[in-house]
C-alpha cells in the first residue's frame, strides 16, 4: 500500500505505522522559529531530534505519560503524516516535519510564543 503525501513523495517507512494511531513528542523548548524542521524529543525522553524514526512511534498512553504541559506537545502521527518529508541530516535518511506556518499551527504551536523560544 502506498501512502500519497502532500508534498508527492511516497515513504514506504510510515506504512509500517499505519496499524494503529502513534503518537510523537514534539519539543516546545528546542524547535526554534529559525530551524529548518520541527524538533521532536526522542525515545526515552532522552534527548531532541529531527529524525521522525528516532522519536518513535509512542503509544497514546506513552506519550501522555512523558509529554511535559508547557514544554513538549503530543501529536498523532495521522495529523502530521502528509507533511512529512524525506532528507538527509549528517548523511543519514531521515524523516522530518518541516518547520512552516501551516505545520506549526496544525500542530498547535502558539507563533507568538514559538519565535520567542531560545
Amino acid at each position: 500500500m502506498e501512502v500519497k503525501l502532500h508534498n508527492t513523495i511516497v515513504f514506504e517507512d510510515v506504512q509500517s505505522l499505519n496499524d494503529t494511531e502513534k503518537y510523537f513528542l514534539v519539543s516546545m523548548r528546542w524547535s526554534l522559529i529559525s530551524e529548518e524542521h520541527i524538533t521532536f524529543v526522542r525515545q526515552g525522553a532522552m534527548a531532541y531530534c529531527y529524525n521522525l524514526k528516532w522519536a518513535g512511534p509512542l503509544t497514546e498512553v506513552e506519550a501522555a505519560e512523558r509529554c511535559i504541559k508547557g514544554k513538549m506537545l503530543m501529536v498523532p502521527l495521522s495529523l502530521i503524516k502528509s507533511y512529512l518529508v524525506q532528507t538527509k541530516i549528517d548523511e543519514v535518511d531521515c524523516l522530518t516535519l518541516p518547520n512552516t506556518a501551516e505545520v506549526r499551527r496544525m500542530i498547535g504551536f502558539n507563533d507568538v510564543v514559538f519565535q520567542l523560544v531560545i
